[in-house]
Formats: C-alpha cells, structure tokens, sequence
C-alpha cells in the first residue's frame, strides 16, 4: 500500500522519537517501511545510513549513503551527490565503484549533464585523476541552521563550496553593527580570498538553513599540487577569475572597465615568484609592468639624501604597485623588494595598460593625475606615498 504525504511524515515521525531515545533498531525498522520513497527524498536513505552507523552496521551504512548518493544525483542535486560520495569513501577508501561515479560526474555525463546543475571551475577545469585526487582531500561539513563556517579574523585556510543549502557573508559596518551583504546557494564558493591570498577572514559566513559545505584545506592543495603540478594552473585560473578580477574592479584606476573588458584583462596576466631580498623593481629603471601581491609581503623604499634607505611603505596579498609608471616612459622612484619567504605576482604588461588608456579616456586622465599628485608628493621629501 502507498502512504500518502501526511503518512510518511508521521511515521518519520515516530522513527526518529525511537531514535532520539536510543531505540535504534526500531528506528530503523521503522524507517524501512519508507525505504522505497528515498528515491524522491534522498534524505530516507541518508538517515538510515546515520542509524546504521549508530547499531555499527558500516556495510549497510555505506549501502544506504550509495542509494543517497544515486537518489540525489537523479534528482539533479550534483555537489550534494559528490558530497555523500566523499562520505562513503571516508568509511572505505576502496570503493572503486564511488570513484567510478565520481568520474562519470566529473566528465559529465548522466544527470549531472544537466544544464540546470551548477558546476564550479574548481572541478571543472581538473582531469579525471586529478579531480579524484582533490575529492579525496576535500572533506564534508555538515552545518545547523545559525551555525558559523568561519567568524572575522580566523586564518584564511580553507575554501569552501555549498553542497546543499544556503549560506550568509556578514560583514561589518562603520559603527560596528553586522549587515547581512550576501546569501550564496548550491554550488556557490566562499572563502577563496583568504585562502588564495594568504590573510585573515574579513567577514563571517553563517549558515542560512541546514547545509553541506564541501571544505578544501590549503595544506591538503599544497600536497596535491606536490604530485600534480597542473592543479596549481589550473586554481591560478580561478584564481584569477574570482580573486585578480574583483580586486581590479574595486581599483579606482580600473573603475570605468566593463566586466567584459576585465575579462580581458585576466586573459593577459601572468604571474611570477621572487625569493626573499630580491628587487623586484628597482629606482631608475623604466617602468614595463605592474604587479598584484598574489602572496606574499614587500618593501618599498627609496634612497635618502644621505645615501641611506628610507623605507616608505609595505604591502600585502591584494595590494598593487608599479601602476604609474607602467603608464608613462618615466623611470621607477622607488625599489620594491620581496621582504617575505616567497612572494608571487600577477602581472600586468604595458600594452594591456595601453589598450586600455586609448579605449578609457577617463583611465588616462586618472593616470595623468595620479602621476602629478605623486611627483610632488615625492619632491615633498619622498616619504608616505607609493610612487612606482
């Protein structure tokens, strides 16, 4: 006989009062009788999986996550698949047939081909081993409604995906009151500024409803990346995409640029890493680039008149230099020296500057303004201001 909806609430009902009072296998017999409907609410099967775990069952843990994972998949929720996926080799990293479906998921086929699941450009851009790697590393979070992922002023080491559910950025304004500046559903990523850049969270992240948040470590991407070399092209990219591009846009000089053309912007960076003590730009030389601080701290300085070194300002991941004079022939005014273990740039050459200052008016008047402002802020003793 079918149950209705009203039903299968009910004896849900029941299963998990004999749960929460410790009668697991009654709870799970009970839940048995609504086994056949988790093929439409995976959520049967995830939760006979849990009671199972509890009476020490693994075999039939893993057996009900599988008919999860399936269930889910069907019904075009991908991330929470490959999330339940992550579970079940968690309990047995054997299980060649998960890997096998993590695979087909990646190379999209079956349901997760559908346009309507969201895929994200951390998988998607991986070969099979690869993404297999990473999935291995990569570990499942379960979050209860009002629970915070991270708080202001944790370390940035991880970056986050959304599963299932819905997540919010708190931020904070002038007078210290927290405003509520985005909610991010399924298949959204998070955290990619602090983890990408090196620095403390600058904003919380709470959980809206119940979610399953994906978490990759940095000392986890560090390993992969030491047997994987293409991994770290592949998240530069991303980076790029998420990181380099909203950095640009909050740039007053880079301001006008359309969302197209910072696109291709992006497609003409490259990047560079210089060891501790290395100038990186030196007092005199012309200007050919200007560089985004990916990792990484520098110094800037510029030589007294007693012939010492005035230090003038330090800069951090985020952090722009060498943008004045990319745009004109005048020479560098200042040295930047890498002051940290290994400091990585992005670059940005003098045609991309070019193109843009012919196409933007308005970006070579900002030029132009800065470079005055700049010049007689430095014949003002040379001190306080970044004037590369």
């Amino acid at each position: 006989m079918s149950l209705d909806a009203a039903m299968i609430a009910a004896a849900r009902d029941r299963a998990e009062s004999l749960y929460s009072k410790g009668k697991f296998r009654e709870a799970l017999a009970t839940y048995e009788k609504l086994e056949e409907y988790g093929r439409k609410d995976p959520r049967i099967y995830m939760r006979m999986g849990d009671i199972a775990g509890k009476l020490g069952a693994k075999d039939s843990v893993i057996s009900f996550y599988k008919k999860g994972a399936e269930s889910f998949l069907s019904l075009g929720f991908t991330l929470k698949a490959v999330a339940v996926c992550k579970m079940i080799l968690a309990l047995d990293p054997d299980q060649k047939e998960v890997q096998a479906s993590l695979a087909k998921l990646h190379g999209g086929q079956g349901p997760a081909a559908r346009p309507e699941v969201p895929r994200t450009p951390l998988f998607s851009g991986l070969a099979e081993d690869e993404f297999l790697e990473v999935l291995k590393k990569v570990r499942s979070v379960e979050c209860v409604p009002g629970a915070y992922i991270f708080r202001e002023g944790d370390p940035g080491d991880s970056i986050f995906l959304i599963a299932e559910g819905e997540v919010e950025v708190i931020g904070s304004a002038k007078d210290s009151s927290k405003v509520t500046l985005a909610r991010l559903p399924e298949g959204s990523v998070f955290g990619e500024f602090g983890f990408f850049l090196g620095s403390r969270r600058t904003m919380d992240v709470r959980a809206v409803t119940k979610a399953t948040v994906l978490e990759l470590t940095k000392a986890d991407l560090t390993e992969i990346i030491s047997r994987y070399a293409r991994v770290e092209a592949v998240l530069f990219d991303f980076y790029k995409e998420r990181v380099v591009d909203t950095l640009i846009a909050m740039t007053e000089l880079f301001r006008p640029l359309t969302a197209e053309d910072r696109k291709d912007v992006l497609a003409r960076v490259t990047r560079s890493a210089w060891p501790m003590g290395e100038d990186i730009v030196k007092e005199g030389d012309v200007g050919q680039t200007m560089y985004i601080i990916k990792a990484g701290e520098v110094v800037v300085w510029v030589k007294g008149t007693d012939g010492g070194r005035n230090e003038v300002a330090r800069l951090g991941p985020g952090d722009f230099f060498g943008e004045v004079a990319l745009a004109t022939s005048r020479p560098r005014v200042a040295t930047v020296t890498a002051a940290s273990g290994l400091v990585e740039l992005v670059e940005i050459g003098r045609p991309v500057i070019r193109d843009l200052a012919f196409k933007y008016p308005e970006i070579k008047q900002s030029l132009e303004k800065v470079i005055r402002e700049r010049v007689i802020d430095a014949m003002r003793a040379r001190k306080g201001v970044l004037i590369i």
